[in-house]
């Protein structure tokens, strides 16, 4: 098996879980503070590290309830059972199940998957950005004025104060900001010209590998939320189409 057959298999497997869940309305828990997880997320990245450990039982694995599993290998999976689990526990649609793969440090594959719509975006390094097999784009909106921006940030209470900030600041700036905590799925509809911006202090690599392939090979730009450079292991984003993006940074 591929790596690419063995991403969609398990997103698709670990999607019919979420959206079995879904309509039963999962019980949830206190993860922290100002955190929350589902029963959802928990069957939903079982289902995913068995048919991943079943095909490459020798790579590392990094997944979002379970933690880090480390083999030594200079491949990487970081799986994300359930992004924008807070919308899921509301009812709202807005979540996707998150996949991808490294080699070496450097993100080689992503799947992100939406089982309520059925829309699996797939992207893997030199070879593009599709949304159900067609190709996908950034958009080329560069007027900040006419963007439509996604923010969010950390269960941290310090970050949750400099989110609020920071989305105050792009609102006042911007055509519409959508806080969202479904980062991946940002990320894609950034890629897919829907969003053209995302400043999230908060998403840790399960969030975003994916999400990160996917807008850089849709020809968008990201960064870490703190840094000029690009770190998957980090913590923190800032992405867009890349026309916008040094208006995004003069505003934050």
């Amino acid at each position: 098996m591929t790596y690419k057959s063995v991403a969609i298999e398990a997103a698709k497997k670990a999607g019919k879980i979420l959206k079995l869940e879904f309509k039963s309305l999962s019980c949830f828990k206190n993860k922290a503070k100002h955190d929350i997880v589902s029963d959802a997320d928990y069957k939903s990245e079982k289902e995913i590290i068995k048919i991943i450990n079943s095909a490459f039982p020798n790579h590392n694995i990094t997944a979002e309830e379970s933690g880090k599993n480390e083999k030594s290998s200079d491949y990487t999976w970081y799986i994300d059972p359930l992004d924008g689990t807070s919308n899921f526990i509301i009812g709202d649609p807005y979540f996707s199940v998150s996949i991808a793969l490294s080699h070496a440090g450097k993100i080689i594959l992503g799947v992100v998957y939406n089982p309520i719509l059925n829309e699996l975006y797939f992207a893997e390094r030199g070879k593009g950005a599709f949304l159900n097999g067609k190709p996908i784009k950034v958009s080329d909106r560069s007027d900040i004025e006419d963007a439509i921006l996604a923010s969010a940030y950390s269960s941290d209470e310090r970050d949750i104060v400099k989110g609020l900030k920071t989305i105050e600041k792009l609102s006042l700036s911007s055509r519409k900001v959508i806080v969202s905590f479904s980062p991946a799925l940002n990320l894609c509809n950034i890629a897919r010209g829907r969003i053209d911006g995302l400043i999230d202090n908060g998403t840790t690599p399960e969030d975003h590998a994916a999400g990160s392939l996917i807008v850089t090979e849709a020809g968008g730009k990201i960064q870490n939320y703190n840094s000029n450079s690009w770190d998957v292991n980090k913590t923190g984003i800032i992405a867009s189409n890349k026309k916008l993006h040094m208006s995004i940074l003069r505003i934050i």
